[in-house]
């Protein structure tokens, strides 16, 4: 069996067209359907339903990718066994982060990591953590790092960095803070008749904040939804609401915010996530301790 023309298939399953995957392999479209012709001709049957936009899977075609997807899985956790014997070897790390604070942490051990292990490339990547989940499901990250709490956890495996507190964060000189409403923890039913900025509900944090909300008991003013925390945060320093956020965006020396803690003191937990049942090769260990050990000392 050709690992390569495994690859090849793989591709065009996940592209569901052959031009994109042909792209995505630095090959010719010519080729690459010679390719799924001959593998076509020694099965005796069609791999896909093909079509100008869209190429679907025949039930033959499951089988097949089903079954490819799982030896080049093998062949991965082999290859990856066999250069942590031979740590010369070249090889690339792929990293999901999350926008903002998983950039923050790949570029604080970056310089640490490379010392360990300079013949590994890794290859961060940005993206939301559902899409991370799903990549990594597929063998397409080797390691993630999200936030997300308990309830949203797939099958994989996921190595807690530690856990984090949402907070309320309301402008310096917003009128909640010179009443006598100010305990804590905040009673955020006392803030009913207040805006709020909320993240998209692409987010992990979306779900979270929902539940807060709906345990509170009241359904919030909400101003307007964006991407980024950063940008709820921004929203809050220049008074035009309030937001619920992770620990990490209340900053203390950021004197245009106050926070406070929340009654239930929900939290989420940041972590470090990889394939079930995958080989952890040892450069991916010495990024998830360095992780542990940059945010042991954040902490701390």
């Amino acid at each position: 069996m050709d690992l390569k023309q495994l690859e090849y298939i793989v591709e065009i399953a996940k592209e569901k067209n052959i031009t994109h995957a042909a792209e995505k392999l630095f090959i010719s479209q010519s080729a690459l359907n010679q390719q799924l012709l001959k593998l076509e001709k020694e099965l005796g049957t069609q791999l896909f339903h093909r079509s100008r936009t869209d190429w679907r899977l025949t039930e033959v075609g499951k089988i097949y990718i089903e079954n490819a997807k799982k030896i080049l899985e093998i062949q991965k956790n082999t290859y990856n066994q066999i250069y942590d014997c031979i740590e010369q070897h070249k090889r690339k790390l792929t990293i999901g982060l999350t926008a903002e604070r998983g950039f923050e942490l790949f570029t604080s051990i970056f310089s640490e990591f490379q010392k360990l292990y300079p013949n590994v490339i890794i290859e961060p990547i940005e993206m939301p953590v559902y899409e991370q989940q799903k990549k990594i499901e597929k063998g397409e990250l080797d390691l993630g790092f999200m936030t997300l709490s308990k309830g949203q956890r797939t099958k994989d495996n996921y190595i807690v960095l530690y856990s984090e507190e949402m907070v309320l964060i309301t402008p310096r000189k917003y009128p909640f803070i010179n009443s006598n409403l100010i305990k804590e923890p905040v009673n955020l039913f006392d803030l009913k008749e207040e805006p709020f900025v909320f993240i998209n509900k692409k987010s992990t944090n979306r779900d979270i904040i929902d539940e807060i909300f709906k345990n509170a008991g009241f359904e919030p003013k909400i101003l307007f939804e964006t991407t980024y925390t950063s940008s709820i945060v921004r929203a809050v320093e220049f008074n035009l609401c309030c937001a619920i956020v992770p620990h990490y965006y209340a900053k203390s020396e950021n004197k245009k915010l106050s926070s406070f803690r929340l009654k239930d003191f929900p939290s989420w937990d940041v972590v470090i996530s990889y394939k079930k049942d995958s080989y952890l090769s040892k450069p991916a260990k010495a990024f998830i301790e360095l992780a542990k050990k940059y945010y042991s000392n954040k902490i701390l």
